[in-house]
């Protein structure tokens, strides 16, 4: 049951008094000015009404109604009780909280629904009870995006060459899935998972973060990757550079010019270079005075 407290002069309903303010418990009151959309994201659900097929895609616009809108909370966090008289003001703030934004929320979604399924959830009167019907009606849809997803991250791996901002944005939509349709992964899974899906150039980043164990966001570590990334990039191109240096030393141009103009002419020999030495010269020796003792008669 929908409950609303507000300040009244007039008894109407039950009267629950806190300080010197009287409140009137007024049940489904629905306000008309609440019934029209207004989120200037709110047209993302009157262009996609749900039919049944489309459930998946249909969450994913609702959500993105209801985060921006701060409305989501409705879904997962149950109604807080009725203050007692003497309870403070915050609890009192609390619940007229809950109240309009689950009442805000069940105008969203009613009115991006098809007309039979409006008239299935009339009688429902907590949008988290409206979504847990749908889940019910269409949940084979979930299960099967979720276990898509999965695996489709289990099966993701880095290609050589491709950079890791485009690689972290494809495994940041697979948890996205995932987590959308259910999934509950912690942020810790979700590093693991992240690190096994990137290439062997990142080895040494990972035994790094192994060793520091430093909690980080999906956004923080994909910056921290793309800074390594630059840096084994610039460390490659140096030992390239390195590898790419020849060994000989560069030709001579004017040898080059030379050898063009004598082009279809012998090559002259150069003649080799005198030594200097020391040592005194030979004398010449005349063959025919030479006696070659492996020869001469005893």
């Amino acid at each position: 049951m929908f409950y609303t407290l507000r300040p009244t002069a007039s008894i109407v309903g039950p009267i629950v008094t806190h300080g010197s303010a009287y409140y009137s418990v007024l049940t489904r009151e629905f306000p008309s000015d609440r019934s029209k959309m207004s989120s200037p994201l709110s047209v993302i659900l009157t262009q996609n009404k749900l039919t049944g097929e489309n459930f998946n895609d249909w969450k994913k616009n609702l959500l993105i109604v209801l985060n921006f809108e701060k409305h989501s909370f409705v879904l997962t966090q149950p109604r807080p009780p009725t203050p007692a008289i003497d309870a403070p003001d915050r609890d009192f703030v609390a619940l007229e909280r809950w109240d309009n934004s689950n009442l805000s929320a069940m105008c969203y979604i009613r009115a991006s629904m098809s007309n039979v399924l409006q008239k299935q959830h009339e009688e429902h009167q907590t949008a988290r009870k409206i979504m847990d019907n749908l889940e019910e009606m269409f949940g084979e849809q979930t299960i099967q995006a979720k276990t898509d997803a999965i695996k489709g991250l289990m099966n993701c791996r880095q290609k050589v060459g491709t950079p890791i901002k485009e690689h972290m944005m494809k495994v940041m939509a697979y948890l996205s899935e995932a987590q959308i349709n259910g999934a509950e992964i912690d942020s810790a899974t979700q590093l693991v998972m992240v690190f096994q899906t990137l290439s062997k150039n990142f080895d040494l980043f990972q035994a790094s973060y192994n060793l520091n164990r430093k909690e980080m966001s999906l956004t923080e570590l994909m910056k921290e990757l793309q800074a390594f990334e630059n840096i084994f990039k610039g460390s490659g191109s140096k030992a390239e550079a390195n590898v790419a240096e020849p060994s000989s030393p560069a030709p001579n141009p004017k040898r080059k010019k030379e050898k063009g103009k004598n082009k279809g002419k012998k090559p002259a020999v150069d003649a080799p270079a005198t030594k200097k030495s020391t040592k005194t010269k030979k004398r010449k020796v005349d063959p025919k005075k030479v006696k070659y003792f492996h020869c001469e008669k005893k």
